[in-house]
């Protein structure tokens, strides 16, 4: 599966690269909405119809998180963050399932929607043309660990046509993880496939944002697959388990 699902994260960092200074308090997280918004508000973000309720519920359930900013992010917006990211992340999975494509476009779940989400959407487009729709199969995220990101790697950043945040959060996860494609019928034909345990490593730049119909999001401005061998190799350590 691409990045974060399939998700999706080629820096230039040395090792023992020293991390970002002491920054003011990021902002922090609020509760989400209480009252769902009418279709007309989500056509707005390019959705063609309401999103469940529960997606603003987020749980991180038995997955550790883990502040590695030296002070710099206080661990309570840490845990914050990682709580906007499983937000983030259940709105992708449904705007995969249910072909909305704009909604990833257009929603602010992304700084570089292009770039974050061209995985998705080609899922989505593939299967569109055959009449099908795509479901993800999620992986067992064990820890959110949010780093600081040095502004030496902008320049590298952006080249992949991301945008450059000074923190990210690095997703260990395993599988099982698996791409679906679902016919008219309810036949489920499998296209992609990472085996129980397998790891299913990514890096997710971004900053927490307020969202009035969503709540709490992670907007991602870049996501790496820290599976593959040159993205370990680029973004050490930030790549490393």
């Amino acid at each position: 599966m691409t990045c974060v699902v399939a998700l999706v994260l080629l820096l230039a960092v040395a090792c023992g690269s020293s991390p970002a200074p002491q920054r003011a308090a990021p902002p922090r997280a609020t509760s989400p909405p209480a009252t769902a918004a009418p279709l007309t508000a989500w056509q707005k973000l390019g959705a063609t119809e309401v999103p469940p309720v529960s997606l603003r519920q987020a749980s991180l359930g038995a997955a550790q998180v883990v502040n590695q900013t030296q002070g710099a992010v206080a661990d309570a917006d840490a845990r914050a963050w990682a709580e906007a990211f499983r937000r983030t992340f259940g709105y992708l999975l449904w705007a995969v399932s249910r072909g909305q494509d704009q909604f990833l476009y257009r929603s602010g779940l992304s700084s570089a929607p292009v770039a974050v989400f061209q995985p998705n959407v080609y899922d989505i487009a593939a299967a569109r043309k055959t009449g099908d729709r795509v479901e993800y199969t999620v992986q067992d995220f064990r820890r959110f660990v949010v780093r600081p990101v040095p502004q030496a790697l902008q320049v590298s950043i952006q080249r992949d046509g991301y945008l450059w945040k000074p923190y990210a959060i690095y997703l260990d996860a395993v599988g099982p993880v698996e791409t679906d494609w679902i016919d008219g019928q309810g036949r489920r034909t499998v296209k992609s496939q990472v085996a129980a345990g397998v790891p299913v490593f990514e890096l997710v730049g971004g900053e927490l944002a307020h969202d009035p119909l969503m709540g709490d999001v992670w907007v991602m401005s870049s996501d790496f697959d820290c599976t593959a061998a040159s993205s370990r190799q680029a973004l050490a350590p930030l790549c490393n388990p």
